[in-house]
């Protein structure tokens, strides 16, 4: 995985909204529809593609964290994310009664998908 600083952070910020813009323009898509396609308001989709968003802290994250950032946008089946919830949950050295409801409503909420 290569290593990117701020500036290059913010070129692929840029890129990232430029190329969701283009695509949503070439289909000619407002970015209220668009919005409300995927339950978000036309705000949320001028930010991102305005380069308001989240990535770097995301990327620098997973950088620090040697996690491939391309793996975290690939969606795993729903044993694997379970399994995921259990893992952690087993990792969890402050586990209380609050923390393990939440990992338990994390299992219940993919069950229902």
């Amino acid at each position: 995985m290569s290593k990117y600083g701020t500036k290059e952070l913010n070129l692929l910020n840029i890129q990232i909204g430029c190329e969701l813009k283009l695509a949503r323009l070439k289909k000619k898509i407002s970015q209220e529809d668009l919005g409300l396609s995927i339950d978000a308001d036309k705000t949320k989709i001028a930010r991102l593609e305005r380069n308001a968003s989240n990535w770097n802290t995301i990327y620098l994250v997973s950088q620090e964290l040697n996690v491939d950032f391309r793996s975290l946008f690939t969606l795993k089946s729903k044993k694997d994310i379970l399994s995921l919830i259990d893992e952690c949950k087993k990792e969890d050295s402050k586990l209380t009664a609050t923390k393990v409801k939440y990992y338990e409503d994390l299992k219940k909420t993919i069950l229902r998908y």
